[in-house]
């Protein structure tokens, strides 16, 4: 036990923001665990690439995970009691800011190169999104390193700053830039899309808004606590809700299979289009395959199923033709 000369004055100001971080830390990895496992029933067919950027990213983040636990363990279990442990920064440095920002790397990339698809006279912002990207990274890998090499908790100023706006402003630049794209095809006829756009603006505004308000959080916190260590609750699980949104942006395209466009579908008929997909089949889009997914009803032996397949509308604009599937799945 440690004597009273070295008690902090609140101990609840460092035990309870190194606590509750790691628990919503956990929580999110429950939820992206079962994110993993319906894409993985759901989406056998996407390419390699997919499903190796999905599982390459949960395994990254099992291991960001346990050193958490690992952190816990130190700090509340094997050094219960022990206060000085408290000022050991142990693994946090590691698994945040360092995993978390390789993380949100990954996944900013991601939507980066999928605006790059989608429409390449927009390559300027796709270089600018870029590069904030990866000076966000830096700047995380700085801090976390640094802190690494003292064992204690050391707050570089110029590389938090760095790692939370370069990665809010990343943020709002993909959200930015999906509207934009959004907008190009509203008025397109097709009722597929119409019916489809809507529900994509809303989830690639709501993800990108969640990840950058958590990082504005986090350093509002820094700013007005700055003898505290607050903002390391609200940093701990930026990582998870990067790879959340991820796996929630892939396994939104279940919705679209169970509910298609009004008129799209024959009475009972339904589809299930991956545009991820590793086949090829003739008429229909490289990397697409459809599946029929039969109705209620039970379909006997030899029965013949009417297969529909949702296609994106074409368009004569170069880049078109990839809009609305690459928004569906970006």
């Amino acid at each position: 036990m440690a004597n009273s000369s070295s008690i902090p004055p609140d101990i609840v100001r460092v035990t309870a923001p190194i606590l509750f971080g790691p628990m919503i830390n956990w929580a999110l990895y429950g939820v992206l665990c079962v994110q993993t496992y319906v894409y993985s029933y759901n989406f056998p067919d996407d390419r390699r690439a997919i499903k190796f950027l999905v599982y390459f990213v949960f395994l990254i983040e099992t291991v960001q995970t346990a050193l958490t636990g690992g952190d816990i363990y130190y700090w509340f279990m094997a050094g219960f009691g022990d206060l000085n442990r408290l000022r050991n920064s142990r693994f946090s440095a590691i698994d945040s800011p360092t995993i978390d920002a390789f993380i949100s790397f990954i996944v900013q990339g991601f939507f980066c190169y999928r605006i790059w698809t989608l429409n390449k006279r927009m390559w300027w912002l796709c270089l600018i999104i870029a590069i904030l990207s990866v000076a966000q990274a830096i700047g995380a890998a700085w801090g976390g390193i640094k802190s690494t090499t003292l064992g204690r908790y050391a707050v570089i100023k110029s590389a938090l700053y760095l790692w939370l706006v370069t990665s809010t402003v990343v943020d709002i630049l993909i959200a930015i830039a999906m509207t934009l794209l959004l907008r190009q095809v509203r008025g397109n006829e097709g009722r597929s899309s119409n019916y489809i756009l809507p529900r994509v603006v809303r989830l690639t505004i709501e993800t990108n808004t969640l990840t950058a308000s958590v990082a504005i959080v986090s350093l509002v916190l820094y700013v007005a606590f700055p003898n505290e260590i607050y903002y390391t609750c609200s940093t701990g699980v930026i990582g998870k809700l990067y790879s959340n949104s991820l796996l929630v942006t892939l396994n939104n395209r279940i919705y679209f299979r169970d509910h298609p466009s009004p008129g799209s579908l024959g009475e009972g008929d339904s589809a299930y289009v991956s545009p991820f997909a590793s086949g090829n089949r003739e008429g229909q889009r490289p990397g697409y395959t459809a599946r029929p997914r039969p109705s209620q009803s039970s379909i006997s032996s030899g029965t013949s199923i009417r297969l529909h397949a949702i296609l994106p509308p074409k368009d004569s604009e170069k880049g078109q033709s990839d809009f609305v599937t690459g928004l569906v799945t970006p």
